[in-house]
């Protein structure tokens, strides 16, 4: 089995997993302190709130934005439904905006077109570790007045104008189990705004302004604590800031490789492929080619082995999403019918790959 994804944990992971557990302290503590701090020296950020999943990230970005509840959220149904899912948490309305075909990112054009008076902010999503026009994006929200919000599930070590996704503004990223730098599962904020910083700190332990850890010390337990207001139990913990920690140090290494597959697919195969938006380096989460015979592809490989995805059925298909449809999403719907997602992980050796390339070649008519 050629899998699509595959999980990788480096030794120095495993073996500080182990230091954490001797320590007896294996909740939010120290090492998830320490990754936040080395998350943000890498990616340019000044700050970084840890979090449990980037479901949880994204909730609290949202409640950060200080959104009102029926405020229009300009977004994008080329996504995983947790992106639109934190908008509704909040009793927001998400807008779907259609996507550019050839990175499959929201076409930024049609953005602004769809922008009213009734637009307060903007989702957006790097969509497969490829990251939007960050200067264009930014320009259009600070001339219209409105807040951003960046889901960088895909896109951990990415970069835009040679700086790191993360570094812009209020950032959203993904450590699930699949991701680019996994560590089981969990996600990050990062924000560049010491007010925000502090409020996220609160808001991921249930409102309350100290953690358990700061209110421990050697002179003893200090039980006293203020909640200011209503969180979340969204803390991340000490084991997996500890993997966290370790394979933050390979990340730009793993991307490389990544990167080294994408290109010998996109090099072996006759198909359309996503592009990079110029000044961009993508992450290569995932690599995406477009096929009008999607399903017989996705059918003949599965005979022999090797898998393949979708990302992702767009969500305004989902009954649930459907009122929110403002105009027709010509491209993103063109995309679902065509978008396959091809093997792309550590684990996968270049033999592998050349298998997939072969298989796919001997599928063409």
């Amino acid at each position: 089995m050629i899998q699509l994804f595959s999980a990788y944990i480096c030794q120095e992971a495993k073996d500080a997993v182990a230091n954490v557990l001797d320590t007896g302290w294996i909740g939010q503590g120290p090492k998830t302190k320490q990754f936040e701090e080395e998350f943000a020296a890498w990616c340019g950020a000044k700050y970084a709130v840890a979090t449990s999943s980037a479901t949880a990230a994204l909730n609290l970005a949202v409640k950060v934005s200080d959104l009102n509840p029926g405020d229009e959220v300009l977004t994008t149904s080329m996504t995983f439904v947790s992106t639109n899912h934190v908008l509704l948490y909040n009793r927001l309305v998400p807008v779907f905006v259609d996507i550019d075909p050839r990175t499959l990112n929201m076409d930024l054009r049609k953005l602004e077109r769809a922008i009213t008076p009734k637009t307060k902010a903007i989702m957006v999503v790097h969509y497969g570790g490829n990251p939007v026009d960050i200067t264009k994006l930014y320009k259009i929200a600070e001339f219209h007045g409105l807040k951003v919000i960046e889901d960088a599930a895909h896109a951990c070590g990415a970069k835009f104008g040679g700086e790191y996704i993360g570094s812009f503004g209020l950032t959203c990223f993904s450590f699930h189990a699949v991701k680019n730098l996994p560590v089981g599962d969990g996600g990050m904020i990062t924000t560049n705004d010491e007010e925000v910083y502090q409020r996220l700190l609160r808001l991921r332990w249930l409102g309350i302004d100290k953690s358990t850890f700061d209110r421990s010390s050697e002179h003893g337990y200090k039980w006293d604590y203020n909640v200011a207001e209503i969180g979340y139990k969204y803390a991340m913990n000490d084991i997996s800031a500890a993997i966290g920690i370790e394979q933050l140090k390979y990340v730009d290494r793993w991307n490389f490789k990544r990167t080294q597959i994408a290109a010998k697919y996109m090099c072996g195969l006759p198909f359309t492929f996503l592009e990079e938006t110029p000044g961009a380096v993508s992450s290569y989460h995932l690599c995406v080619m477009r096929s009008p015979e999607k399903e017989r592809l996705y059918a003949a490989c599965s005979e022999v082995g090797i898998e393949l995805g979708v990302h992702y059925k767009p969500n305004h298909l989902y009954p649930m999403y459907r009122k929110y449809m403002r105009a027709p999403l010509y491209e993103t719907e063109r995309a679902y019918k065509e978008i396959l997602s091809l093997p792309l992980h550590l684990r996968l050796s270049f033999a592998d790959v050349k298998k997939v390339i072969e298989t796919l070649n001997g599928e063409i008519r």
